[in-house]
């Protein structure tokens, strides 16, 4: 579907939602048909472009002036064109499923919800994937709505193992394959030769013997058959023999053999360049296309001929014809997306299908009864109640719930406006959904500020939250002294249709639904290609922690292996920083470990530094600290001196948080960490293991009782305690391989890498004391995490960070370490999120107290 390029002609702005504006357009069948035609075709293409972008970015609205005065929207409709091509964009939904029309003044209003596809994916809304496929001797386009299946059936050939020699075709189809690689090869044809194998699903003909342009002709359709072969069973294209009668006819004519050769090969590398991968490629093998150009024999003294040949194979992933025609919104900005950002975004699943049995236990809890808007105000904000008092408030009678918090934006992740004394999200039957934020003035930066929550608030609803249904958040400012809601210059823009009032309790149950993944989120860069909400998602106490102990200054947080510290502990620098309106500099992370360290500092959130070289380090070169949260603190150790003396004084010397995540656990030394004593401070606990799989949960179950059985006297009432409580927050089940007495370590570990590299997983695994000669991928450190290669590091350097594999080899401590053997392999254990392979070598000896 060819489209121009209208899009220059809409204008966009942002305030509580989206806005794209189209200065003047013609709708009604009869008036679009005495349009000029390229006029007609620019006008239909900005509305099916805004439309697209609106749709893959969170909806909004597209108003568009109309240029014929005589239009009646209830009378005209928009157009045969444009319905039919708004109908193609969203197969196999109608059109009132997602867009709904008001006419205003001289202006229609298109209001766009947010995609979903109808296999309740939230995926990509595109007009053209851009992808061809071969079906028998016919080179097809792949529909949007056919891409997922494509990739499925890619990736199925993908996890089968490396390319076979031969692939499965049927026996004619073979024949015709082979038979062409025969002619391909020779590079000699005769003028009036008719060859004797025809086109297949493997082999295309063409002829362009008369073609004057025949530069411009191969540009226009040699990538089409690029793509489709390279999508399919690779193939033959030839140029310079007739379809119908397989005789040829040559191609080129008076061109000279360099210049076709320099021109086709020009065309192949522009094909080359449109290969990209799926998602978690196995392979990642190159791709690229062989041509020979060849001049026909027996031309009688004419102009030279000639035949073109292209031997294409076919790719593990995608090979694009053209850009997919699919526009989002990026940077306050309609921009189209090119072919890789494409794929990988249209992989993505639908945020929002998180299972039945998740706790809803933030606010769903309280919506019970019919007619009564309930109240969520937290303890530290009931002093505000009163505020709550106006009349847009106390007209709700429910059901629904009001939702009190000191700053709904540092839910959303923005930073937090001052002047604004509190807020509160209102979601009741027969309204719109209504952010209320109150403050004692009115200026454009408060409005600024509320327009900015509102919106953020109803991307993450959709695009974090998954809510399917239609949507908006109204802002509306208050005067925290009189009560009056402040108008701005916005309040006389045309309202939402009644469809984006909550019409019954389903729908403001369904909308809680969403918010509840949204406050419950936490961006987890550790997080990635697993597909269950687990792993993204707070757990009750975790969420307890961040907002319930937000006023408390000095915190020690114990929790077991798996239990999500780590991330934790950047989500409390995020929320400091959107909180107090900080720098990266104005906080600092301290652990032990070098390749944690390195990993935060990847995030790019605050300053990182470990134990050792924050002691080195003379205190000025952090005088612009203020809060200080150390992660790992079981195993800091006092040898360059008392870290956390240095720390506090710091942090109390700015009034700052200062918060100290440990695990006794994790303890990989005997010496003394610094820490205070138990019991002697504010602490807080996590229960729940959310990091690792059951399979793997259970197996640090056994030695957790082991290490707590154990203990030391004055620590056996923590550990108790601790393992009391300590559960699994998921059923994922994952595995737990064991393999005992191997004659060689070292080819048991190839064996297993290599079956994972065939079942399609990249090279993102953990193994110790590998030899890595011994197989073809990259290997690294702790420091090269970030990094496509496999890890292969000690078990006390990889503290603190994980992966969804792990191979463990030979798991031994030092003798002098006895006491903590337990403890190390319990670390080593939870480092691995899916699956974990235990490997014992025959001349291994594993500590006496761990089964195996």
């Amino acid at each position: 579907m060819a489209l121009s390029k209208a899009i220059s002609s809409a204008r966009y702005w942002r305030s509580s939602d989206q806005h794209i504006h189209i200065n003047k357009c013609t709708f009604g069948e009869q008036a679009r048909n005495k349009m000029d035609k390229a006029k007609r075709e620019q006008q239909r293409d900005v509305i099916l472009q805004c439309a697209c972008a609106l749709l893959n970015s969170g909806g909004g609205v597209i108003s568009a002036g109309v240029e014929n005065e005589d239009y009646d929207y209830c009378t005209m409709s928009l157009g045969e064109d444009m319905q039919m091509y708004l109908k193609s964009l969203l197969s196999p939904a109608n059109i009132e499923d997602f867009i709904e029309f008001v006419p205003s003044g001289n202006a229609l209003q298109m209001y766009v919800k947010s995609w979903c596809s109808h296999d309740n994916r939230a995926r990509l809304c595109s007009v053209d994937s851009g992808l061809k496929e071969r079906s028998g001797t016919s080179t097809l386009f792949i529909p949007p709505s056919g891409v997922l299946d494509f990739i499925k059936k890619k990736r199925q050939t993908l996890y089968s193992g490396p390319p076979a020699k031969k692939r499965k075709w049927t026996q004619g189809d073979e024949l015709i394959y082979q038979k062409a690689e025969q002619f391909y090869e020779k590079r000699e044809a005769r003028l009036g030769q008719i060859l004797d194998f025809g086109e297949s699903v493997n082999v295309e003909f063409k002829s362009f013997d008369s073609e004057k342009n025949l530069e411009k002709r191969l540009k226009e359709n040699l990538p089409k058959y690029l793509s489709a072969f390279g999508n399919t069973k690779g193939g033959f294209l030839i140029i310079g023999v007739d379809d119908r009668s397989k005789t040829v006819v040559g191609c080129g004519r008076g061109m000279d053999a360099q210049t076709m050769e320099q021109m086709i090969q020009e065309i192949c590398n522009r094909a080359k360049t449109r290969a990209f991968h799926f998602l978690n490629c196995a392979r990642k093998e190159e791709w690229s296309v062989d041509c020979e150009v060849f001049e026909v024999m027996e031309n009688s003294g004419e102009e030279p001929r000639y035949i073109v040949g292209f031997k294409v194979p076919a790719f593990c992933c995608a090979v694009f014809e053209d850009n997919p025609k699919c526009w989002h919104i990026e940077n306050d900005a309609i921009t189209l997306l090119d072919p890789r950002s494409w794929l990988e975004k249209i992989q993505l699943c639908d945020p929002g299908s998180i299972s039945n049995s998740f706790a809803y236990f933030v606010f769903l809890h309280l919506v019970r009864e019919e007619n009564v808007l309930s109240r969520y105000i937290p303890q530290e904000l009931q002093k505000y109640e009163k505020l709550l008092n106006i009349p847009p408030i106390q007209s709700r009678s429910g059901p629904g719930i009001l939702i009190m918090s000191t700053s709904w934006a540092i839910d959303v992740n923005l930073p937090r406006n001052k002047a604004v004394i509190c807020e509160a999200l209102l979601i009741s039957t027969d309204c719109y959904p209504t952010l209320f934020c109150w403050a004692e003035g009115d200026s454009p930066e408060l409005w600024q500020y509320v327009n900015d929550t509102a919106f953020s608030l109803k991307q993450k609803l959709v695009n974090l939250g998954g809510y399917r249904g239609r949507l908006c958040v109204i802002p509306c400012l208050v005067n925290c002294q009189t009560g009056e809601v402040i108008q701005n210059e916005t309040d006389g823009a045309p309202p939402y249709p009644d469809s984006y009032t909550l019409g019954h309790i389903e729908e403001v149950l369904a909308l809680l639904r969403s918010l509840t993944i949204v406050v419950m989120s936490i961006s987890s860069p550790l997080s990635d290609t697993l597909g269950c909400e687990f792993f993204n998602l707070l757990t009750e106490v975790q969420y307890a922690i961040l907002s319930s102990y937000n006023g408390i200054r000095s915190l020690l947080i114990y929790g077991p292996p798996g239990s999500g510290k780590t991330l934790i502990a950047m989500e409390k620098i995020r929320r400091i920083k959107n909180s107090d309106n900080c720098e990266d500099t104005d906080i600092l992370y301290l652990c032990e470990n070098v390749g944690l360290r390195d990993f935060v500092r990847k995030q790019f959130i605050c300053l990182c530094e470990t134990r050792a070289s924050f002691m080195k380090s003379p205190e000025e070169t952090f005088s612009r600290v203020k809060h200080i949260i150390v992660d790992e603190g079981q195993n800091f150790r006092l040898e360059h001196g008392d870290w956390y003396k240095k720390a506090n004084r710091l942090v109390q010397e700015n009034g700052g948080i200062f918060w100290i995540f440990v695990d006794y656990f994790q303890r990989s030394h005997t010496s003394s960490s610094g820490l205070p004593p138990l019991n002697s401070q504010n602490e807080a606990f996590l229960r729940e293991v959310v990091r690792n799989s059951k399979e793997v949960f259970d197996a640090m179950l056994d030695l957790i009782h082991q290490i707590a059985d154990n203990s030391k006297p004055e620590e056996t009432a923590h550990f108790q305690d601790m393992v009391k409580n300590v559960t699994l927050s998921h059923s994922f089940r994952g595995q737990l391989i064991r393999r005992t007495n191997l004659p060689s370590v070292e080819t048991e570990v190839v064996k297993i890498i290599r079956n994972l590299l065939q079942q399609g997983h990249l090279p993102m695994t953990l193994e110790y004391g590998v030899k890595k000669e011994k197989l073809p991928v990259q290997f690294g450190s702790v420091e090269n995490i970030h990094q496509g290669v496999v890890v292969l590091d000690t078990i006390r350097r990889f503290s603190g960070l994980e992966r969804n594999i792990v191979i463990l080899v030979d798991p031994t401590v030092h003798s002098f370490q006895n006491e903590v053997g337990v403890n190390v392999l319990l670390s080593a254990f939870s480092r691995a999120r899916i699956r974990l392979y235990v490997l014992q070598s025959k001349r291994s000896i594993l500590t006496p107290r761990i089964p195996f």
